[in-house]
């Protein structure tokens, strides 16, 4: 079977609200970007979005071609949508207790990947299904033309903290098995 190498273009056409690239070194770290956009109003109270992370002048070889896209979410929060974005990325590279942080974005970060955030604020009165139908679909997207989901796609929540992740003692845990 050849292997088809070539992205595909991103279903959602119009130009992202929020774009922008983070990316750490062993002297700046630039998280503070997500943690800045708690003030962008545009990511108040209430406002539904989808977003989109992806590496930047990096490929990921998924099984169908090549691809960029590393995690695909939705976010609503009642006091201030934007706090999701500081969550994904943990505080340092070792160390990371929240639920919210995705262990494999954190890595990319964190071993100085560059990454692009683009955020798709939807207008709940146009649009017809809810972020989390609108995050349904772009996954299945993705595992359509690049034939996964995304790497980092699974990455999150209690049993994946970095903290966590990093403390584990495989060779403990297994020896009874």
């Amino acid at each position: 079977m050849k292997r088809i190498m070539k992205t595909q273009s991103f279903p959602i056409k119009r130009k992202p609200d929020i774009e922008l690239e983070i990316k750490s070194n062993e002297s700046v770290s630039d998280r503070q970007k997500l943690l800045d956009l708690k003030s962008d109003l545009r990511l108040g109270g209430g406002v539904s979005a989808v977003y989109v992370y992806s590496l930047v002048n990096e490929s990921i070889n998924y099984p169908d071609r090549l691809g960029e896209i590393v995690y695909i979410g939705e976010a609503r929060r009642e006091k201030r949508t934007a706090d999701r974005f500081g969550q994904h990325i943990s505080t340092d590279h070792n160390r990371g207790g929240d639920t919210g942080t995705n262990f494999t974005l954190s890595r990319y970060y964190w071993l100085g990947k560059k990454l692009k955030l683009r955020v798709y604020i939807l207008d709940n009165t146009k649009i017809a299904h809810s972020r989390q139908s609108v995050e349904t679909a772009l996954l299945r997207w993705h595992i359509k033309e690049f034939g996964a989901l995304p790497i980092a796609q699974g990455a999150s929540g209690e049993s994946y903290k970095v903290t966590m992740i990093n403390a584990l003692d495989i060779a403990d845990i297994m020896k009874d098995v």
